[in-house]
């Protein structure tokens, strides 16, 4: 499987499952904060993903 598909499939997962985790702690306690954090890493995970796939100043389809 390509790298920038396990990047986004991993990241989808632990953001999911980090929000879960925030959903169900109660709001001012440490399991809160570490599935805060959870999500948080999986959002990173994401950007690095679609990131890896991204061309900056490509000249695809442009004519000269």
């Amino acid at each position: 499987m390509e790298r920038f598909v396990q990047f986004v499939v991993a990241g989808g997962l632990t953001l999911l499952g980090g929000l879960w985790l925030a959903e169900w702690a109660a709001r001012p306690s440490a399991v809160w904060v570490a599935g805060v954090a959870v999500a948080l890493l999986g959002c990173v995970a994401l950007a690095v993903g679609i990131g890896h796939e991204l061309e900056v100043g490509a000249d695809r389809g442009r004519r000269r």
